[in-house]
């Protein structure tokens, strides 16, 4: 029967155990759940329940280089040498934003926002990532691009797991309080925190509560 009780009480538990969330995490929580029960006890349940991370770690070898070659024989001299610029350019404006930025901020510290530029620029950020110089995570609105380096997977669902963290262990938060939780308050980051949100909400995983505060519902 007392296993029964633990299983129930950290039901709502198991999805972040399942995406690799440090047990102990929940075990203030849980015990404040279960005071008649061994903290011990509750935390092997826990555990039963934990699927670590499995990161991929790749060796480093020889860096991936831009493909010059699909544009030499299509181009005259100038226009290719201006290309090969423009390329060499985007590589440095996306090595220089780890966390990631979009086609538009591209655009802007190039000063080519334009309708001119924006379908060149576009198919160039698709030969990059073919090449494996950048990487994309492939939203299907206002993609990001990040380093070569960048693990990209791993870098979008750390975000969700820890809204879920801090949710699970701290209650209700209002969208300031979590950015700040999760350390993205500055700049751009807290578009990252909406995001993740809009995607948590749609699966059922965190709802907006009282006062304009988010709870998780799972």
């Amino acid at each position: 029967m007392g296993y029964e009780e633990i299983e129930t009480a950290i039901a709502e538990f198991i999805p972040l155990l399942k995406k690799g969330t440090d047990p102990k995490l929940f075990l203030p929580p849980a015990c404040a759940k279960l005071p008649n029960h061994d903290s011990n006890d509750i935390l092997k349940v826990l555990l039963k329940h934990h699927i670590p991370i499995q990161k991929e770690i790749k060796p480093v070898s020889k860096s991936a280089k831009i493909n010059t070659n699909r544009y030499r024989d299509a181009m005259g001299r100038r226009q290719y040498q201006n290309t090969v610029k423009i390329l060499t350019d985007i590589v440095s404006i996306v090595n220089n934003n780890p966390e990631g930025i979009t086609k538009t901020a591209i655009l802007k510290e190039l000063r080519k926002d334009a309708s001119y530029w924006r379908p060149k620029i576009t198919l160039w950020l698709l030969d990059l990532c073919e090449d494996g110089v950048i990487k994309s995570d492939n939203r299907k609105v206002a993609s990001r691009y990040y380093p070569q380096s960048a693990y990209v997977k791993n870098r979008e669902r750390e975000i969700h797991r820890r809204i879920g963290e801090a949710l699970m262990v701290h209650g209700e938060l209002t969208m300031t309080q979590l950015a700040i939780k999760v350390g993205r308050n500055g700049g751009n980051n807290r578009s990252q925190v909406v995001e993740a949100l809009d995607d948590l909400e749609r699966e059922g995983f965190v709802r907006m509560g009282e006062r304009s505060r988010w709870r998780w519902s799972a």
